[in-house]
């Protein structure tokens, strides 16, 4: 059989769908709380005398740990299975809820739901992305959004039980409850069974192997009396301390060489070298920013214009309910149409800045309402293609290590950019002017690619005049 069959058996069906759900499971158990985190943290947060900048600050740290852990992956997964890796994760994140519960300080909650809660989440959701990069190729789309859908089924059903826990128990007793459910990512990880992909081993492997023995035989040398010489050379001790000596050197200088050509082919550093997928990258990156800050100032912004607790949790539902229907339906249909999920995430991302800078100059009532639906709807459309943007561009060999910069691209944003929108917010005492310069963020994006869009459409153009005059002067 060849190996390459072995490696594409369970591909796109069986047991495929179980870890689809497993995926699921462990990505809704671990981040279905994040838009309620100023919901379930508001009422310690004033007993505290934390302020806005505060609130920025943890869950800039989380987010963060959250991305850096991407770093570990990589190395786990070479030792563990991506089951292993993500039960442990899972573990992880639920112990720092748990022990969030007997917060009684900033530095606690930083260090149990931020530190411990992210990098266990970091871990948990970077296997399971994994898991379905391996079971899934043709309907690898479908399979991340439907696996996102779960996690915003979550999103939709948290706020409403969050606001029933903190009614009925109260702060710690509400986050022992969601430590509790968040064990379901657990069960999630068993559900990851290992596919038997080995890709240690290589034809491109085994020729460097060849290579290397051949190399190394044709500087075969023979010790003769305690002398270094090359064998059928017969040479004076000076000659042969000079050729040990420059030989010593040599091999000094190409294992350094070989040195750093592991690095930079393990981590893949010439993807730094590529304008467009930086150009990606950081795009992505500054529209991961303005979400994660626009869902944690909702609850806040949507408190100052007058909202119950109640109405709070209803509007986080209703963008939660359009989100899944987003992720549910669209793929499929621009799979079917073949559109690039660059171009959709393109398009749907500015009409998503534009609703929220609407939103923001609201008042509760229908109008706030309709525009929850649609924000909602548009905000699923670019997050299942969030990722899929990179995986799209970068070829499957350099997925992994693509991934891993984009993630880690994603956290030095948010700790740069992430506590300077919440020192907007302390100076200005104004949610509204936030939501704006969260928009204006995503305009650069827009921005950005739109321009290198027509440098790319001018590049060919030029490219397809210089050919035609070149075709003229022959004829």
């Amino acid at each position: 059989m060849n190996p390459g069959d072995t490696k594409r058996k369970g591909i796109d069906g069986g047991w495929a769908w179980f870890a689809c759900l497993g995926s699921s499971l462990v990505t809704l158990s671990l981040r279905s709380l994040d838009p309620s985190f100023g919901l379930l943290f508001h009422d310690l947060f004033e007993e505290l005398d934390i302020d806005s900048t505060g609130a920025s600050l943890v869950m800039s740290i989380l987010d963060a740990i959250v991305n850096f852990s991407g770093l570990l992956v990589g190395p786990l997964l070479k030792k563990y299975s991506y089951r292993q890796v993500a039960f442990f994760g899972s573990l992880l994140s639920c112990t720092g809820l748990i022990l969030t519960s007997r917060a009684n300080s900033m530095l606690h909650i930083v260090c149990t739901y931020s530190v411990l809660g992210g990098l266990g989440t970091g871990l948990a959701i970077a296997s399971s992305f994994v898991a379905l990069n391996t079971f899934f190729d043709k309907k690898r789309g479908q399979a991340v959004g439907f696996s996102m859908a779960g996690t915003t089924l979550a999103m939709m059903i948290v706020p409403q039980l969050v606001h029933l826990l903190l009614s009925s128990y109260g702060f710690r007793g509400a986050m022992l409850i969601v430590g509790g459910w968040a064990l379901h990512s657990v069960v999630g990880a068993c559900l990851l069974r290992p596919l038997n992909t080995e890709f240690k081993s290589t034809k491109a492997d085994a020729k460097q192997r060849v290579n290397n023995t051949s190399g190394n035989d044709t500087l075969l040398e023979v010790k003769s009396n305690g002398v270094v010489k090359r064998a059928g050379c017969d040479t004076s001790d000076s000659e042969n301390n000079m050729v040990e000596y420059d030989k010593t050197e040599e091999v000094k200088k190409k294992s350094k060489n070989e040195y750093f050509k592991k690095i930079k082919e393990t981590f893949d550093l010439d993807l730094l070298k590529d304008g467009v997928y930086l150009n990606i990258v950081i795009g992505l990156s500054l529209y991961y920013v303005a979400e994660s800050n626009f869902k944690l100032m909702t609850p806040f912004f949507l408190t100052s214009i007058g909202m119950s607790k109640a109405e709070v949790a209803s509007c986080l539902s209703i963008t939660a309910f359009t989100d899944i229907l987003a992720r549910l339906l669209l793929p499929t249909i621009f799979d079917r149409f073949g559109f690039r999920k660059r171009i959709v995430f393109w398009v749907f991302c500015i009409f998503v800045g534009v609703g929220r800078s609407i939103m923001a100059v609201q008042s509760k009532g229908t109008l706030l309402i309709i525009t929850f639906v649609v924000i909602g709807f548009l905000r699923g459309a670019t997050l299942v293609n969030l990722n899929l943007t990179v995986s799209e561009y970068c070829p499957l060999n350099k997925l992994p290590s693509a991934f891993g910069m984009f993630m880690v691209f994603k956290g030095l944003f948010v700790v740069i950019l992430s506590p300077a929108i919440g020192y907007i917010r302390d100076v200005s005492n104004s949610y509204a002017l936030c939501i704006h310069v969260m928009t204006l963020m995503i305009s650069i994006t827009f921005i950005a690619w739109s321009i290198e869009s027509m440098y790319e459409k001018l590049k060919n153009r030029r490219s397809v005049l210089a050919k035609q005059a070149r075709n003229a002067v022959i004829e």
